[in-house]
């Protein structure tokens, strides 16, 4: 069953994950080849890896080309071995007992799917991510995160026993390869976040289907810190995907909430002191290499697809679910269910 299947693990400054991350793949895949793309590390992680774990195909950045660089430059020397199925392990992610060959079976049994994710937990047993899911104005964020699974589930999937997530983390996802080689990689442009969400609505408009199994899992050491670059990334690729995917006249309709949300983030941004990163965001938006971008992205898209704009917007939520509880956070919600309510039936094309 995994013959055919890689792993591909991309580590930055990645020391004190090493027995985390290729350590669970050397325990519970043996035999299985792991390429590790090492983004320029200033810890030893690339000589660590060479003499821990020999087996691992080690290939060395120069620099630090961010995530989806990093996945891609595994990903390309995994299809050129012959890899049919693509599994993407964070660093800071541990594998566990028969989730790989369970992700494996997932793909073999539903033909229409590019992509599967297992259920991602914390160390203390909560969800990290159940899939994740997209606000209407192109927020993201990790379903279940902090919540107990069964109540996470139940929320979200009710008792669907084979559900679609909006999208899948980049955290941990088996790919298939077919489906990437039809509709490409990772959008190294992003260089980090939102490039799951991308690729997911990428692969939505050519045809296929997402997909997660909570019989699989792995545990993600996730350390919720956000740095003004982070911050950055995601106001700056946010804007980016969602200029790129919908039609003017979509973008019409969302342009008074989105001027809401502006200014809400703002503040917020103001209030968590990275302000400034908001602003550069913003600002990127009027250089030529964001209308190029655009443009470009445009292009491509229109010979990929025909999908309708309703059709990548019904996977949209109208609220934030996962965020802390707060009297901002119930205004916020409010407003904005009230605006999809409206204007999404508008949006017939």
């Amino acid at each position: 069953m995994l013959n055919q299947t890689a792993i591909v693990v991309v580590t930055y400054n990645a020391k004190r994950w090493l027995a985390v991350s290729l350590g669970s793949c050397a325990k519970y895949a043996a035999g299985v080849p792991v390429y590790a793309v090492d983004n320029n590390s200033r810890d030893n992680t690339a000589e660590l890896i060479k003499l821990e774990y020999p087996t691992v195909k080690l290939i060395r950045q120069g620099e630090n080309f961010g995530f989806a660089r990093g996945n891609n430059i595994g990903i390309k020397r995994a299809l050129a071995d012959g890899a049919e199925y693509i599994f993407l392990l964070n660093q800071d992610a541990e594998l566990t007992a028969g989730a790989l060959a369970g992700l494996v079976e997932y793909l073999q049994q539903n033909s229409k799917a590019a992509a599967v994710q297992p259920v991602i937990l914390l160390p203390n047993g909560l969800v990290n991510s159940i899939g994740n899911s997209f606000h209407y104005l192109g927020l993201g964020e990790a379903v279940g995160n902090g919540q107990d699974l069964d109540a996470a589930w139940q929320k979200f999937y009710g008792h669907n026993t084979n559900p679609e997530p909006p999208y899948f983390s980049g955290a941990a996802v088996l790919l298939r390869a077919a489906a990437l080689r039809q509709t490409g990689l990772f959008d190294e442009d992003l260089f980090m976040y939102h490039e799951d969400l991308e690729l997911s609505l990428r692969l939505r408009a050519a045809g296929w289907k997402l997909g997660i199994t909570r019989q699989t899992a792995v545990t993600h050491y996730y350390e919720p810190r956000r740095s003004k670059t982070q911050m950055y990334f995601m106001e700056r690729n946010r804007y980016l995907v969602w200029l790129s995917y919908f039609k003017p006249a979509t973008l019409a309709l969302l342009f008074l909430p989105a001027a809401a949300a502006e200014l809400a983030i703002i503040l917020g941004a103001g209030r968590g002191g990275w302000l400034g990163a908001k602003i550069r965001a913003l600002e990127y938006l009027f250089r030529p290499a964001a209308r190029n971008y655009i443009i470009n992205k445009r292009s491509a898209l229109k010979k990929l697809t025909a999908l309708k704009d309703r059709d990548l917007l019904r996977w949209a939520a109208g609220e934030l679910q996962w965020q802390e509880e707060s009297l901002f956070m119930k205004v916020f919600n409010y407003l904005s269910a009230s605006g999809w309510r409206i204007i999404f039936p508008i949006i017939r094309w």
